[in-house]
C-alpha cells in the first residue's frame, strides 16, 4: 500500500481492487467501532455501484462491526425508479449489503415517490436528524460525487436535490451494464449534495479501475473546481481516498 498526500487529503494506492476493498473495509470497521464508543448507535452513508463491490464483499465478511447499532443511508436514486428495478440503487444496497449484515435500519431513497418535493424533504430530514458519522463514496468518470455532476454546487447547505444527469454520467451507467442504451438511462436523479456527503466526521472515497484514472488525476493534480467535483476532496482533512494501481495510473507521483 502506497500512501500519498494531496493538499489536506490522504491517499492510499492498493495493489489491486480486492486489496482496496479489504483495506477500506478494515478502516470502516475501525471508524465504526470508534464512533460507537461514545454513542449507542450511529448512521452511515454508503455508496452503490460497481466501484463499491470489493468493499461490500469485504465489509460484510467482517465480524467486528456491530451492525445492530448502525443505520444505513445511501446517496442517490433515479427519478421514477421502483425499488425492484434491476438498476435501482435501493435494490443494489439490499442485495449487496443489507441482506448480509442486517443493520439496525436501512433508509432508502424512494425515487418513485410523488411529489418529489416530499421525498427531498423526508430524506433531508433523515440526514440532518441521524447526523451520519461515516460516509463511503466514490468518484465518477466525469469527476462526480454521488450524482453531483459538473458543475457541482459546493456552496449549498441543502441535503438533497433532484439533479439533471449529464451525458458522461449517463454513459457511465450504460458502460457498467445498468442500462442497454443512453436512451434508456434516466435523465434525472435524487442525490445527496456535496455538503451532505462531506458532513460526516470520517469520509472514505473508494475509486478503483482504469476508467476512473482521468477523473482521479483531475481531482488530485488539478485545481479545486466545480467542473471536477472530486477535486473538493483536496480540502477535506477528514477524507481518505483509496485507489488501485489502475485508477492511480495517470498520477505523476504514483
Amino acid at each position: 500500500m502506497k500512501n500519498l498526500k494531496y493538499n489536506k487529503l490522504d491517499v492510499s494506492i492498493a495493489a489491486s481492487n480486492e486489496e482496496l476493498g479489504a483495506t477500506a473495509a478494515a478502516a470502516f470497521a475501525a471508524a465504526a467501532r470508534s464512533a460507537l464508543e461514545t454513542k449507542d448507535e450511529i448512521a452511515v452513508i454508503l455508496a452503490t455501484g460497481n466501484s463499491q463491490l470489493s468493499f461490500a464483499r469485504a465489509v460484510r465478511e467482517r465480524d467486528d462491526i456491530d451492525w445492530s447499532r448502525i443505520s444505513i443511508l445511501h446517496m442517490d436514486e433515479y427519478l421514477g425508479m421502483s425499488e425492484d428495478h434491476p438498476a435501482s440503487f435501493r435494490l443494489w444496497m439490499q442485495e449487496n449489503l443489507v441482506q448480509h449484515v442486517h443493520p439496525k435500519a436501512f433508509y432508502g431513497v424512494n425515487g418513485d415517490h410523488v411529489p418529489v418535493e416530499e421525498e427531498i424533504e423526508r430524506y433531508s430530514a433523515l440526514v440532518r436528524d441521524l447526523d451520519p458519522a461515516i460516509c463511503v463514496m466514490g468518484i465518477g468518470e466525469n469527476g462526480h460525487l454521488a450524482f453531483n455532476d459538473p458543475p457541482a454546487d459546493f456552496d449549498t447547505h441543502e441535503m438533497m436535490r433532484l439533479l439533471d444527469l449529464d451525458d458522461a454520467c449517463r454513459n457511465q451507467q450504460v458502460g457498467e451494464g445498468h442500462f442497454a442504451s443512453l436512451a434508456e438511462t434516466p435523465k434525472q436523479a435524487f442525490s445527496l449534495t456535496v455538503h451532505a456527503l462531506l458532513r460526516p466526521q470520517v469520509v472514505f472515497v473508494l475509486t478503483p479501475e482504469t476508467r476512473k484514472a482521468a477523473a482521479v488525476k483531475a481531482a488530485l493534480e488539478g485545481p479545486v473546481t466545480s467542473m471536477c467535483p472530486g477535486s473538493i476532496l483536496q480540502t477535506q482533512p477528514q477524507a481518505h481516498l483509496y485507489l488501485d494501481q489502475d485508477s492511480a495510473s495517470l498520477l505523476e507521483l504514483a
